[in-house]
């Protein structure tokens, strides 16, 4: 019964490494370079609130993004 319990436990961390896996963005198509983009801002919009200079490089990497940058920082 011991055996059975543990090889059904990893059998479930082993599926949900690979779904985890499988859900991050690809780094090699537009899309997952604009998600992964996104995600690097909200990390430094986090770390340095109110600054807008600090994550403007990483936020604005097209003219579009300015608006929503500004929107998310309240101005």
């Amino acid at each position: 019964m011991q055996k059975t319990t543990g090889a059904i436990r990893v059998t479930f961390f082993l599926t949900g490494a690979a779904l985890t896996a499988c859900a991050q963005p690809n780094p090699n198509t537009p899309a997952g370079r604009s998600e992964i983009a996104g995600q690097k801002c909200e990390v430094c919009m986090v770390e340095n609130p109110g600054d807008y200079w600090a994550c403007h490089a990483i936020c604005v990497q097209r003219v579009e993004d300015e608006q929503s940058y500004l929107k998310a920082l309240g101005r």
